[in-house]
């Protein structure tokens, strides 16, 4: 079953407040949490437990400026896929260095990559790849020139 068809998962007020404060800062100290929260840290370290086996977290990572990196340049790129083989190609091109996200759509295309890159020769070699792939029937692609928001957390 997809992601998006699992059954919801109901959190009560000490469950989300422990998921805003870990969206905060992933390293806040469940010790810490459970002072400000007025609840044992053996509570929150269960809840923690249970929200990582319901996969409401499916893991714990640092937000990174990608751009201080080096990865300068963002792009939107749309691809339209032989259809037969649209589950095997997202599969595929989720595993590529530079793809950051993968979206299923409905419309004109079929697949929405979002990808960063150090250069426009990065990005030229990436889509040449892609079109070699016979499963790409056609690609269309946007560069970012300004990220206005760029932030994976969603207020709960």
């Amino acid at each position: 079953m997809s992601d998006s068809v699992k059954k919801k998962v109901d959190i009560d007020t000490i469950d989300r407040r422990l998921l805003i404060e870990l969206l905060r800062d992933a390293r806040s100290s469940l010790r810490r949490l459970s002072e400000e929260m007025n609840v044992s840290p053996a509570t929150l370290h269960n809840r923690l437990t249970r929200l990582v086996q319901e996969g409401i977290i499916k893991g714990f990572t640092a937000l990174i400026d990608y751009s201080k990196l080096g990865y300068t340049l963002s792009a939107v790129i749309m691809v339209k896929v032989d259809g037969k083989h649209l589950v095997e190609f997202e599969r595929e091109v989720a595993n590529a260095d530079n793809v950051v996200a993968v979206y299923d759509v409905v419309g004109e295309y079929d697949v929405v990559l979002i990808a960063k890159f150090r250069s426009v020769e990065d990005l030229d070699a990436f889509l040449k790849q892609l079109l070699k792939n016979p499963k790409v029937e056609r690609t269309y692609t946007s560069i970012v020139l300004n990220v206005v928001k760029e932030d994976p957390r969603v207020k709960i």
